[in-house]
């Protein structure tokens, strides 16, 4: 691990076995995935844990996972991977041998059996998935019982702050207050100062344009590439 990621991995040990949640917010390509992957592996074991992505993100996971952590015992719970009668059977005398479960929001959402486990750490990847409080997705994320709770994502605030009460109230439940509350402080807040330090302990953002995080990290190169379309191409746009 690069010592940012060390850094990483022990606020997150510290949060997560004081039972506190916390919402690891660094800029995409600085390994939130492998911090994931390093806590696993550095925490008592007494159950389970479970992680939660797009299930576009699941095979990426699973090579994450072989690549780096080969004695993290891991299953992925999804239809792609396992037979639907195999999914529904998942309980906890079954995962009793598992490190690791990884399934998708959308099978979280038709699996009650997962949603009715507790879980040591329950992980929720690319969480911007949870800011609308009002989506099924997010309520049946909100249900997960667990010792600590965390939250990946690289746009904490992606359109508003509400994006970031929704987060908050996955990993933080009640910090926040209720939305009705936050939305109606927020409007009437001059500056965010109040909020960051409320937040502050909680969540932790690096930038890769930060030369103290990755110093041997080139400058970024942007080259425009003008790409017309064909005839053929332009009449079916």
């Amino acid at each position: 691990l690069r010592p940012y990621q060390q850094a990483g991995v022990r606020w997150l040990h510290l949060l997560t076995r004081m039972g506190l949640g916390a919402c690891l917010a660094d800029d995409m390509g600085l390994g939130k995935t492998i911090q994931v992957l390093a806590l696993l592996l550095t925490v008592p074991r007494t159950r389970p844990s479970l992680l939660v992505a797009p299930a576009s993100l699941l095979a990426n996971w699973q090579q994450e996972t072989d690549r780096f952590t080969p004695s993290l015992r891991y299953v992925i719970a999804h239809p792609s991977a396992m037979a639907q009668d195999e999914l529904r059977a998942l309980d906890a005398e079954r995962l009793a041998g598992i490190d690791l479960v990884i399934t998708s929001y959308g099978t979280l959402m038709r699996q009650p059996n997962l949603l009715a486990m507790h879980w040591q750490l329950a992980v929720a990847d690319e969480a911007q998935a949870l800011k609308n409080p009002s989506a099924k997705q997010t309520k049946a994320v909100k249900q997960l019982q667990a010792e600590a709770r965390i939250a990946l994502t690289g746009t904490p605030v992606e359109n508003s702050l509400s994006d970031l009460w929704s987060i908050f109230d996955f990993t933080h439940p009640g910090l926040l207050g209720s939305q009705k509350a936050f939305a109606g402080l927020t409007k009437s807040m001059a500056h965010y100062g109040s909020l960051r330090t409320l937040v502050n302990p909680y969540i932790l953002r690096r930038l890769k344009s930060d030369k103290r995080i990755i110093d041997d990290l080139p400058d970024k190169t942007e080259v425009t590439a003008w790409c017309t379309l064909s005839p053929a191409q332009t009449a079916l746009y």
